[in-house]
């Protein structure tokens, strides 16, 4: 009895000592898994294309289109090497096997990557899905320069319609066009300022034809300032006796959702034009209170307290340029009196 429980005591040991030894051997001396290598391989190798991808986009080294498509692969790239991480790190934690900071470095870029589409996501939620902002819907200004620009892959440059402006409405009631009391071509002047204030470089500037009636036309494009994306701006000065209407539309070149920046771009421009029209209107109380202000220091200025008084004396006074021939005439004066007095009464 004593030799059999010796034995099985003997067998229970050398089966734990087996799946023990078993995990230990195997992991020893194996190199990490083929996923474990080739997870911080394709991490790595996706971030630095997406670095160099945005660059070149930026300098206008790299079309639009063959961007985004390298941005859709470098997508799917990190997202299987953050799949190849996962398999892998389970692999790690049963066998033992060594490549845990591979797994680790390639899950974390992945994620990184993962994270910029995934925020874009979570941004566009935020806006209309929009991408062509105008102040007049009815007769939208029509793009000349960025009809040649767009290829066949971009947006196309007609309005696409009501269903755009009646979304348009609902979230950017305010966009409508400026009507001001100029002639169209102080008014196509203003534009011009507007944007040179904006720092803004045109493309386009036609200016308007009050023989024929025709309007002024402005055209840029404005690049986001990260990825390089272009906007193609329009702006239409039409001209009605005395008075000038101004249209500005603006549309992304690529993409369905524009993030806010036409409208943006839209409500700079016209606030701007405004602003300049202001500045050029002659405001009667401020030249009243400016002239007000000027008479009142020009009477300070010569006043008898000023500064200019203090310092020298005023010689039309009196007193300090008679001095003298007072002093001489009272002499006189006593001495004369002197001798017309009697001498007794003046020994008196």
């Amino acid at each position: 009895m004593v030799t059999d429980r010796i034995y099985e005591h003997r067998g229970k040991g050398r089966v734990r000592d087996r799946y023990r030894s078993t995990r230990i051997y195997y992991a020893a001396g194996r190199p990490p898994s083929f996923l474990a290598m080739w997870t911080s391989r394709i991490a790595i190798f996706a971030a630095m294309a997406a670095v160099v991808t945005a660059g070149l986009h930026r300098l206008s080294l790299l079309q639009t289109p063959v961007a985004l498509t390298i941005a859709y692969i470098l997508i799917v790239a990190a997202a299987l090497a953050f799949v190849m991480a996962l398999v892998a790190g389970l692999d790690i934690w049963v066998t033992g096997r060594p490549g845990a900071a591979r797994v680790f470095c390639g899950a974390i870029v992945a994620l990184g990557i993962l994270a910029v589409p995934a925020g874009v996501w979570v941004i566009s939620l935020r806006h209309p899905e929009i991408n062509d902002i105008t102040t007049d819907f009815t007769e939208p200004p029509e793009f000349a320069e960025a009809k040649d620009e767009r290829g066949p892959s971009a947006n196309p440059v007609d309005y696409p319609g009501e269903t755009l402006a009646a979304l348009q409405g609902k979230y950017y009631p305010d966009l409508k066009s400026l009507v001001i009391p100029r002639t169209t071509e102080e008014a196509f002047e203003l534009v011009l300022q507007a944007l040179s204030k904006l720092k803004l470089k045109t493309t386009l500037e036609v200016p308007p034809e009050d023989e024929d009636d025709a309007p002024g036309f402005i055209e840029l494009s404005e690049h986001t300032q990260i990825l390089g994306l272009v906007d193609d701006v329009i702006i239409r000065v039409l001209g009605e006796d005395k008075t000038a209407r101004i249209d500005v539309r603006s549309a992304s070149r690529y993409g369905s959702n524009d993030f806010g920046r036409n409208a943006e771009h839209v409500r700079a421009i016209l606030k701007e034009v405004a602003a300049r029209f202001e500045a050029s209107v002659p405001d009667p109380d401020k030249e009243a209170a400016a002239a007000r202000k000027a008479k009142l220091k020009a009477e300070k200025g010569r006043g008898q307290g000023s500064k200019a008084d203090r310092k020298r004396p005023n010689l039309s006074r009196s007193d300090i340029r008679r001095a003298p021939e007072r002093r001489g005439s009272q002499q006189g004066a006593a001495g004369a009196r002197g001798r017309d007095k009697p001498r007794a009464q003046f020994d008196e």
